[in-house]
């Protein structure tokens, strides 16, 4: 089994730089064709017509898929309010691991739906770049796959830190017991 992490770990760290130089990719798209636009619209009074369907599709890829980055860093917006209040370490590495598993459930239980709007718009095309409308699509389905896999990451540490009081405290709890202040 530790074989099995170890190769999981090296497999996600590689997964994890493509999705960062990816989303970096995209970023750089974005901000290019933002300014070629903005400078052919105001200097030259002439827009492209693909420049907005090439930013918003570059912005659903990088919310998508940059997700996947935030969940390994562990960073995600989560209702673990209850968690923070409960003062055992091993009710709170429950709580964790039940938070972070519904958090994959719905990732999951999302993904027929989205593979059918892959097929539904399989034939269309988007209007400015010609582009496969699925290709707007399937960045949905890669996402959360990405997310599972970052959740899949980070969770089993998380929790075995938690259950042995490994985990520093964190900004909430530091407030409540008056060492921050805002």
């Amino acid at each position: 089994m530790k074989k099995f992490l170890s190769v999981y770990q090296k497999v996600d760290d590689i997964l994890a730089l493509i999705i960062k130089y990816f989303c970096a990719a995209l970023l750089m798209v974005m901000i290019v064709v933002c300014f070629v636009n903005t400078v052919g619209r105001y200097a030259f009074h002439h827009s492209f017509r693909a420049a907005e369907e090439m930013v918003i599709l570059c912005a659903v890829w990088v919310t998508c898929i940059g997700a996947s980055m935030t969940a390994r860093a562990d960073d995600h917006v989560t209702l673990d309010l209850l968690q923070e209040l409960v003062k055992s370490n091993k009710v709170r590495a429950v709580l964790y691991a039940i938070t972070r598993a519904l958090a994959c459930f719905f990732l999951l239980a999302l993904m027929p739906a989205a593979i059918q709007m892959v097929g539904i718009y399989a034939s269309a095309r988007l209007t400015g770049t010609g582009w496969p409308q699925w290709v707007l699509y399937d960045a949905y389905p890669v996402g959360s796959i990405a997310m599972v896999l970052g959740y899949l990451r980070i969770t089993p540490g998380k929790v075995r830190d938690l259950w042995n009081n490994k985990v520093e405290k964190t900004e909430f709890e530091l407030i409540n017991e008056g060492v921050v202040t805002e």
